[in-house]
Parts: C-alpha cells; structure tokens; sequence
C-alpha cells in the first residue's frame, strides 16, 4: 500500500505529492511530475526525492528498484496508454525445468524452432545478458532491436523494443517508432514439481493484436513439444 498527500498542484503543469508505504517503512519521501509543452511534444518530468528514507524495508526498497520501476511506469506505461498498446498475456505449462526450458528459449538453433509461426528462420543476434542489445531478425536481416533492462538467468529476462532493423542495421526511431520505444516483452520462468509454467507478457500495437493472440499459442505449443520430446 501507498499512502500519499497532495502537496501541489497546478493543472496541467505540476502534480506533487508524499509517497510512504507505511506498512513497510516509517520513511516518506516526496513524488513530483512535471509537465511541459515542447512544439508539437510534451515533455514530462518525474522526480521521485528521498528514497534513501525506505532504507529500514530492505533491499525491495532500493533506489536501483524505483528508477526501474519509475521508468517503466513513464517510458512504457504511460506511453502504451496514450497510444493503444495493449499487454497480452500467454501462459502454458511444460514438464521441464527452468534450467531445460531456458536452453530451449535462448540457444539460437532452438530459438528459430519454435518461433516459426511467426517467421521462419528467425533468430536472434546479440549476447543475452543485462544491459546488453539483442537484434531479432528474419532470415533477410529485417527485424528489431530491444534493450534488456532485467535478466535473471533461468527465472527472468525482459526487453525493452527500441526500433526497427533494416538489412542488419538498427534504424533509428521516428513518429511512428516512437509509439512503441520503450515497450515490453518478458518471459518468466515459474517452476512447480516437474512442471514449470512460462508466462510471456508482450507490449503489442494495435495493428498486431490479432497476429500475436493467433501464432503466440501456437509458438508455445512448439516450445512445450520441444522441452518435452528432445
């Protein structure tokens, strides 16, 4: 829980409030946006000041944690709001372990198996490691480039979609991009006995929604097939 106090605010332009966790912590600390017109954009502004306060909730409470937390909530949240960008959700269970069905995911050979509904051939080029940049291609170079921002080998990766790829060279973003920079796509890794169940969550445009809620089941369906056969 979060218990705030509005401090300030003018319409439009600034929203400043206390933000505690009283439950957790006897610290406070102070939550402020800003608002700014730019020509034809809007620059918004977050500063979040005394964190150092939670220090007595332990390290879930740690400022590396708010400023994942708060540039999700303002690179990617606000924005798939603003622009339509819906978060899908697939989840399946497979008899494996987390350790198997991470190879399965990540290995590139495997990778282009059970990807194949979406595209044959397609692969991903890069180090998968925190902080790193992936490409994900087709077999013609096209394709995307994305950000990891949280990697925890065997339990959790997520990518942050930057731009577009175009002969194996990144583009960089423009209008259009811009609706979806930042956007997400994680995999999630939960196991139980023999079973582990993979939960994806994956950022996705308007134009594409029907796309993936068809060929993201059937991905899984070759994935599972894979952890469980090979």
């Amino acid at each position: 829980m979060h218990s705030c106090t509005f401090l300030t605010i003018i319409p439009g332009r600034l929203n400043e409030y206390t933000w505690e966790h009283p439950s957790h912590s006897k610290g406070s600390s102070v939550v402020k946006w800003e608002i700014e017109q730019q020509a034809n954009r809007t620059l918004v502004t977050l500063t979040h000041s005394g964190v150092e306060n939670f220090t007595d909730a332990g390290t879930d409470f740690s400022k590396q944690n708010y400023q994942m937390g708060w540039n999700a909530i303002v690179k990617t949240s606000l924005c798939n709001n603003l622009f339509r960008i819906e978060r899908l959700v697939f989840e399946i269970d497979i008899k494996t372990t987390p350790s198997l069905l991470w190879q399965k995911l990540w290995h590139s050979g495997k990778y282009t198996r059970w990807t194949e509904p979406f595209c044959e051939g397609s692969f991903i080029d890069g180090k998968l490691a925190l902080g790193e940049r992936v490409h994900f291609l087709t077999p013609s170079g096209d394709g995307m480039y994305s950000d990891i921002t949280f990697f925890k080998e065997n339990e959790l990766v997520v990518f942050s979609h930057i731009g577009n790829v175009e002969n194996k060279k990144e583009i960089s973003p423009d209008y259009k991009t811009e609706r979806w920079t930042g956007s997400f796509e994680s995999y999630r890794l939960l196991p139980k006995g023999d079973i582990t169940t993979l939960k994806v969550e994956v950022d996705t445009v308007e134009n594409y929604i029907d796309h993936m809620k068809t060929n993201f089941p059937l991905a899984l369906q070759h994935l599972k097939e894979m952890a469980e056969t090979d």
